[in-house]
């Protein structure tokens, strides 16, 4: 098996290749990038974060959603790309930030976690995980996509991973929506607002 990356394996990927993953060419990752966004629901929302941002292409899809956007990685290379990349109309503060310890203070409306998950070891993936629920404003939702087949250079099979993840805000919060879309699933959390009931997990047909 291969060794797990760390931040300097993501470093040392963003400098060499600059798009590493193909977040700006492959027809499977706008796909993916498409569900990702329905899932944030419809509507203009307030302050946004994300999570594990890379080059940007997902930040700059939810800027235009998001009054404010906060966008965090762990690699400065990515972030100088994504920076580049933006356009001046686009409100999208990008940070350098290591997780868990790094995730920004809230509360936030929307908070974006996808393909991250399974980098992380499962004690900071719990952390990470307590401390998305603790910035999560009353009537914000959490929308969580990872890859769910196994593949090298994880901390932990990825299907796990995503699982642990939910299993843990779901601790802390209120299921909404969970579906697997063949090579990666998603699934959608949110804080009730005071007063209000939740509604459950819901699981659409397809």
């Amino acid at each position: 098996m291969t060794k797990a990356i760390d931040l300097a394996g993501f470093e040392a990927k963003f400098r060499a290749l600059g798009d590493p993953w193909d977040y700006r060419t492959s027809h499977f990752e706008a796909v993916k990038r498409a569900v990702l966004i329905r899932a944030c629901g419809a509507g203009k929302l307030g302050r946004g974060l994300e999570i594990a941002c890379a080059i940007g292409e997902t930040s700059r899809a939810l800027a235009s959603r998001c009054l404010t956007l906060v966008a965090t990685d762990g690699a400065p290379t990515a972030l100088a790309t994504a920076q580049a990349l933006t356009p001046p109309n686009l409100r999208i503060d990008y940070r350098q930030a290591v997780l868990p310890a790094g995730v920004p203070p809230g509360p936030f409306d929307l908070i974006v976690v996808s393909e991250i998950a399974y980098y992380l070891s499962s004690r900071d993936l719990d952390r990470l995980a307590e401390r998305l629920a603790g910035t999560l404003a009353p009537g914000g939702r959490i929308v969580v996509l990872h890859h769910v087949v196994a593949f090298d250079d994880t901390a932990q099979p990825p299907a796990l991973a995503q699982d642990r993840l939910c299993r843990r805000l779901a601790a802390r919060l209120t299921g909404v929506h969970a579906r697997r879309h063949g090579r990666y699933a998603v699934a959608v959390f949110r804080r009730p607002r005071a007063g209000s009931r939740g509604t459950g997990l819901r699981r659409p047909a397809g």
